[in-house]
């Protein structure tokens, strides 16, 4: 009973550490950053989480139940109410003061830092794939109804999955899986949003002639404009290089291409949901293969910066393994 007992202690020390070092992070773009981080944690995209929040936790309770207690489910929602309710609700604050954190740099560094590693990394690109890769991907025969569906799920449906994928954690029964998938999530966050932002500003080839009044990308912007899904991803272009240029932050702005986040959480998910239950990292992993090929296929980023955040996203999952006592 005692070595329970301290392992339990053990394990809350390191949530509270935690914690509170996710609160430094979003104190930290509060003080820096305050007319951005405001900005953020006010705009339409949070406020309808706000609201989508409640039906996520249902969700999320409900998928959590069955994975931990599939012979009685409604008994674990019961014991799990007692137990983790609060921890629960203040995990979720946390993901939302972080995530308005995490736009507010994303958006300032963009202000901050010029982007100087473009020509690199188009480079390596052409270099390792004898050619460029959005061409290799655009020369595959997708129909219009695939195109149309992985811009759903590259653009609508990762949000929704990573807002999901913290409620399921949130209320998850193990401990140390919890823990895991949180401090990963909080490395990642940092490492891949911080450090390699920063030694290697990008802006991506979808805002190269743009930023670099260049044509390199010109037969790109054609291959968008003239597909089913372009136009949309164009618009999406347009809105994040407009926030660029006036300085109008709000969730989500920010150009950044190295590393890609995107691939990074859906890989990040991927190996959480594959502790879990195998047939769900299956799907997971299936996902994640998706949004990398979508991150080149729409022009959002070089193949580099998937590879890069899938080699560093597995090395902090495991790295936080070792950390919790997990494999």
């Amino acid at each position: 009973m005692a070595p329970d007992l301290a392992l339990e202690r053990q394990r809350f020390s390191a949530s509270a550490k935690l914690a509170v070092f996710c609160l430094c992070y979003a104190g930290l773009a509060a003080y820096l950053y305050p007319e951005t981080y405001f900005a953020a944690l006010g705009t339409y995209r949070l406020r309808l989480l706000y609201l989508m929040l409640p039906f996520l936790i249902l969700l999320g309770l409900a998928i959590a139940a069955i994975i931990n207690r599939p012979r009685s489910p409604l008994s674990w929602l019961r014991d799990k109410l007692k137990s983790r309710g609060i921890g629960a609700t203040c995990t979720l604050g946390l993901f939302i003061l972080c995530l308005a954190a995490f736009t507010a740099f994303k958006h300032e560094f963009s202000q901050m830092v010029p982007f100087f590693a473009d020509q690199i990394l188009a480079s390596i690109d052409v270099a390792l794939h004898f050619g460029d890769p959005w061409q290799w991907a655009r020369a595959l025969p997708i129909p219009a109804f695939a195109d149309r569906a992985l811009y759903i799920l590259y653009a609508h449906l990762w949000f929704v999955l990573l807002a999901g994928i913290v409620v399921v954690a949130a209320w998850l029964d193990d401990a140390s899986k919890r823990q895991r998938y949180f401090l990963s999530l909080t490395v990642v966050v940092i490492v891949l949003g911080v450090i390699v932002r920063l030694a290697a500003s990008s802006a991506g080839p979808i805002f190269y002639d743009r930023m670099f009044e260049s044509d390199m990308f010109e037969d790109l912007m054609a291959s968008l404009k003239a597909s089913n899904a372009g136009p949309d991803i164009l618009v999406i272009a347009d809105y994040l290089y407009s926030s660029y240029t006036t300085h109008k932050a709000s969730i989500g702005t920010g150009i950044s291409a190295m590393p890609s986040f995107h691939v990074a959480i859906a890989v990040l998910n991927a190996l959480f949901l594959w502790s879990l239950n195998r047939w769900a990292g299956l799907i997971a992993w299936i996902y994640a293969g998706l949004i990398m090929f979508g991150s080149i296929y729409f022009g959002w980023h070089y193949a580099t910066d998937g590879y890069l955040a899938i080699v560093a996203t597995v090395m902090i999952w495991r790295y936080s393994g070792r950390w919790v006592g997990q494999s």
